[in-house]
């Protein structure tokens, strides 16, 4: 009889044995295919045009511009939507005024010609055009006062593309670059320069989401940037707005100056600006700044938008052990409840 029952249990152990082996060659053949899905380029991009809203979306990203309008919306995954969609509204450009050549307080607006990007009185023409791996969608706002254009020309790669004039790097397929382009503005007399306002915000408000500006780390040489910071991801950046620190100036296709763009935020609902300090979740009034740069030329400026999509993932290492663990207590707990 004890020879019978401890055949029975050499048995059991050997089945055990087999199962949990089993379970281990499973859970450590998933890693190099999460890996390949994670870290792969799909080399697809897909756009598509609705009736209230331009579609870009890849493996990684989706971004929607709204009403052919600038104002964009993405975030991550292939999804129709997201428990967070971050928000980039451009909604003004006008002149600002004062003693020197930056935007320091909403009073130096005053007096200067101003334009509603969001306006239904204006109509934006669309132009989607497709490349062998690039798509690039401009919206072009034209008619207005001194026969003046406003342009943005949105490109999204399926590889990474060196942004020049920078050390900074386009990320394929989860970065979305576009190109703010003015043509022919003519100045008010004693403006000292040119801004665009855009409003930042995380508009689901399922997570807590703070915007904050970008740390040194985080900004490149010539580029700057305002993070998407998420409560539900750890407090780490998911999300970011990055624009260079300089812009051209041309007169037709020749090539005149280079201008030193400037930031600030106005109206920010008490939140804070410093490097790399986090900032309550609301509404960012965020402007970027253009000197002067005389009449009837054309300006073009660089920023992007993306996400961070390693931001998004569980460790590849830690989830296959959770799993064996999870799988052995399983067993063990299971053969210990037949005994």
């Amino acid at each position: 009889m004890a020879l019978k029952k401890l055949n029975m249990r050499l048995k059991k152990m050997k089945t055990i044995t087999k199962i949990i082996i089993g379970f281990m060659l499973i859970t450590f053949l998933l890693v190099p295919v999460t890996t390949q899905l994670v870290s792969a380029k799909t080399d697809k991009i897909d756009v598509k045009e609705g009736q209230d809203a331009i579609t870009i979306t890849t493996e990684y990203i989706t971004m929607k511009i709204r009403e052919d309008k600038p104002h964009f919306i993405w975030w991550n995954g292939n999804q129709s939507t997201a428990d967070e969609i971050y928000n980039v509204q451009f909604n003004s450009i006008q002149e600002y005024f004062g003693d020197d050549e930056f935007l320091d307080t909403r009073s130096e607006l005053v007096g200067g010609i101003v334009y509603n990007l969001q306006s239904n009185e204006y109509a934006w023409d669309t132009e989607i055009l497709e490349g062998d791996t690039d798509y690039t969608i401009t919206l072009t706002l034209s008619g207005l006062a001194n026969n003046v254009e406003i342009q943005f020309i949105i490109q999204i790669f399926e590889s990474d593309q060196l942004l020049t004039g920078t050390d900074q790097i386009i990320d394929g397929l989860t970065e979305i670059k576009f190109d703010i382009i003015v043509k022919n503005w003519v100045f008010t007399e004693g403006a000292q320069g040119l801004g665009i306002e855009a409003l930042l915000l995380e508009s689901q408000k399922k997570h807590q989401v703070r915007v904050r500006s970008g740390s040194d780390e985080e900004n490149g040489n010539k580029t700057r940037t305002m993070q998407y910071e998420s409560e539900e991801y750890g407090k780490t950046h998911v999300a970011y707005y990055e624009w260079t620190t300089f812009a051209d100036v041309y007169d037709d296709s020749t090539f005149i100056s280079r201008l030193d763009v400037s930031n600030t935020i106005l109206e920010e609902s008490s939140q804070g600006v410093g490097p790399g300090e986090p900032e309550e979740s609301g509404t960012i009034h965020h402007w970027l700044t253009y000197p002067n740069y005389g009449d009837s030329l054309t300006l073009v400026h660089d920023p992007s938008l993306g996400i961070y999509p390693e931001s998004f993932t569980v460790s590849l290492i830690i989830l296959p052990s959770i799993g064996g663990i999870l799988a052995i207590v399983f067993i063990v707990s299971y053969f210990r409840k037949r005994k």
